[in-house]
């Protein structure tokens, strides 16, 4: 008689950090019940990266209450609406300087304050789309942004 041998999830006792759910149809959503499921414990949020002092917050949470951190998920993008709307070649310098401030060097701020939690190593991920490799319809802004 075989017995089968119960294995334990893979992520078990790893944490992992998601930034970006705005809903339930979210990749960012997607990778934390994933993740989940293999037996991380998770932390989501969805906050606001240029407001002074919340992604400091954030990590100072996460120092607090797990002592570290093992996988980064940063899976955020903005632009303004009317440099969507007016395309690539009518998109504001101001307006492509923000999409470039929170949909990219968000992750950069992110990674500075995540390594030094993750004290056995760790995983970083950057979402993008691939519209950022191939013309896209409604992706005209982003589509350079997180290229």
């Amino acid at each position: 008689m075989s017995r089968k041998k119960e294995r334990t999830p893979v992520l078990t006792g790893k944490k992992a950090l998601i930034v970006g759910i705005a809903n339930d149809n979210s990749i960012a959503y997607g990778c934390a019940r994933a993740f989940r499921e293999v037996g991380a414990d998770v932390a989501v949020t969805y906050l606001n990266v240029s407001k002074p002092g919340e992604l400091e917050a954030l990590f100072a949470r996460i120092e607090k209450e797990w002592g570290q951190l093992d996988i980064l998920v940063h899976s955020i993008a903005s632009a303004k609406k009317e440099d969507i709307k007016g395309g690539l070649l009518n998109c504001s310098a101001d307006g492509f300087a923000m999409a470039m401030d929170i949909s990219v060097h968000s992750f950069i701020r992110m990674a500075k304050l995540a390594a030094p939690l993750m004290k056995d190593g760790g995983t970083m991920f950057a979402m993008t789309y691939h519209g950022a490799m191939k013309v896209e319809p409604n992706y005209n802004v982003m589509g350079p942004v997180k290229a």
